[in-house]
């Protein structure tokens, strides 16, 4: 964000709120990065219902491949950050999401996604240390969500990437909030899925107000975060000779 002090300062202000919000997760961390992934979520949100069949396929997220990236607004200057770290796993029978489109239970697969608030870099080491500051990292480490369910929008029988609108929750510095958002979801010739969504969220959707900085730099309210989450079956175990 190449502006002058004071645009800069406004929008480190902006950067924090949001990733208090929205933040996805960011390039390769650190080994205390992947220390922090590799923990088993939290149980703050709702428990997801399991799936309907006992025939369940366990998907994991694959540390290269997916990709996040945050939209803002400004009175000066639009901004957006990127991220490709997304953690986590989906538990879903062996035919979704094809089932999901005429199957009830099976559109409530076991989804949990997480994102290590450090593994987050802008490419500002200052602003990184703050954002951590103000999400109080040292006690809320990750962004968390769960499915609660899949309504499907594409038609029984499509193939490809099928449309949905999934509803979640999402936790952040332990406030938990429940939101829908458009999603595709693709099994690709490998057997991995592909998941995407655009997600649209207001600040003050959180109890935030917009801030603003020497009653110059104002934020905008409203903030777009589109995503691409890869995932794979989770490998068996080689069986003793």
């Amino acid at each position: 964000m190449k502006t002058q002090s004071t645009t800069f300062t406004g929008s480190l202000t902006v950067g924090v709120l949001v990733l208090m919000f929205l933040t996805a997760c960011g390039p390769k961390g650190t080994a205390a990065d992947t220390a922090v992934a590799d923990k088993p979520a939290s149980t703050t949100a709702a428990t997801p219902t399991a799936v309907a069949s006992t025939d369940v396929v366990r998907y994991e997220a694959q540390s290269t491949g997916s990709k996040m990236r945050i939209d803002g607004t400004a009175n000066i200057k639009n901004w957006h950050m990127d991220s490709v770290m997304i953690g986590g796993y989906v538990e879903a029978d062996a035919k979704f999401p094809e089932s999901a489109l005429t199957d009830a239970k099976a559109a409530k697969p076991v989804v949990n996604v997480y994102m290590p608030v450090r593994s987050f870099k802008s490419g500002n080491g200052s602003m990184d240390g703050r954002m951590q500051k103000e999400m109080n990292e040292a006690k809320f480490k990750r962004i968390e969500y769960k499915l609660i369910e899949l309504k499907p929008t594409s038609t029984a029988g499509s193939t490809g990437a099928l449309k949905f609108d999934a509803t979640g929750t999402l936790t952040i510095v332990g406030q938990a909030r429940t939101n829908t958002m458009p999603v595709t979801i693709e099994k690709l010739a490998d057997g991995k899925l592909k998941i995407a969504g655009v997600a649209k969220m207001k600040m003050t959707d959180f109890g935030i107000e917009p801030p603003t900085t020497l009653g110059l730099f104002t934020s905008g309210d409203d903030v777009t975060l589109t995503f691409e989450w890869l995932t794979a079956p989770k490998a068996e175990a080689p069986k003793a000779p």
